[in-house]
């Protein structure tokens, strides 16, 4: 099992040492958030709140990933980063594979790529993406991605994104693995087909197994069953070293977590539950560290 846990709402100041302490201490992986900006008013409910709310304030400071993971990436040797998720479906695939390919070189290749659809119809509109057609969108750029990191010269004609022959440096020296990000039956079918691994919220324990046998079933579908296919969830009741080998059993490769979190939230209380502690820099990096030898050690 690889360990790792979220930056949303940890303050921008804190980010390189709460990183380099995760780093020192062997975690695996740190996630950053995607947000280019929040309307004020939405058109639709945030989907990961029971009430559909937003849980965080509107003027919270929110890096762009490819910013803080690069800061990060400087100030550490082993621990990966990973956009969680990247809205892909709202940005020009070219100049995301750009972005990614030059901080893959400034961190070492220590970077993984969730991506996700995005779901509000004000960030389609404002930045000019049809949102009727994002899923066929993220699809398209998520072969692009792979075509770009590939390195020479490459040609792509897709029914909404079409370059004739071009060639991008420099390029990852590993493959960077991409993660599809959602819980909808299309974002789960996207994953089975299209990803390295399924990227999701909060879980209970009871739930995990359904949810699996679910992706499963996709991926036998696709004939992608036999593949190498990494499972990253967050699943906060998993409070013991049982519960995380009955996960791993159950095929989860990577636990989210988050090592400074009052313990008894509930999947059914929503991500924000837990996102919202914010103690101190000082009591985050004592928890990390305490979680790191009561947990990550006896899980190696």
């Amino acid at each position: 099992m690889r360990f790792g846990f979220h930056m949303f709402m940890v303050p921008p100041g804190e980010l390189q040492e709460v990183a380099r302490s995760a780093d020192e201490a062997g975690w695996d992986c740190i996630q950053v958030a995607d947000a280019p900006f929040f309307p004020e008013v939405t058109s639709v409910p945030y989907p990961y709140t029971p009430d559909g709310s937003r849980f965080w304030p509107l003027d919270m400071p929110v890096l762009d990933p490819w910013v803080a993971i690069t800061a990060m990436a400087v100030v550490t040797k082993r621990i990966r980063f990973m956009p969680s998720v990247l809205r892909l479906a709202v940005r020009q695939p070219l100049l995301e594979g750009k972005s990614l390919c030059s901080v893959a070189a400034l961190a070492d290749d220590r970077i993984s790529l969730g991506v996700g659809l995005a779901w509000m119809p004000e960030e389609f509109k404002w930045l000019s993406m049809d949102m009727k057609t994002r899923g066929a969108r993220q699809d398209e750029a998520i072969q692009i991605l792979r075509l770009l990191m590939r390195g020479g010269m490459n040609e792509f004609h897709g029914k909404y994104y079409d370059f004739d022959r071009l060639t991008m440096a420099p390029v990852p020296k590993k493959k960077i693995p991409i993660y599809v990000g959602g819980t909808t039956a299309p974002a789960m079918r996207r994953a089975a087909r299209l990803g390295d691994g399924w990227v999701s919220v909060i879980h209970n324990k009871s739930d995990v197994e359904g949810v699996i046998a679910e992706l499963n079933g996709y991926r036998r579908e696709y004939g992608r069953d036999k593949e190498p296919f990494d499972i990253m969830l967050h699943c906060p009741d998993a409070d013991s070293i049982d519960d995380i080998r009955r996960l791993e059993d159950l095929g989860v490769t990577d636990l989210q977590v988050t090592p400074w979190s009052v313990p008894g939230i509930m999947a059914e209380m929503g991500v924000g539950a837990i996102m919202q502690q914010q103690p101190s820099l000082k009591v985050k990096q004592e928890a990390i560290q305490r979680y790191a030898d009561k947990v990550i050690a006896k899980c190696r």
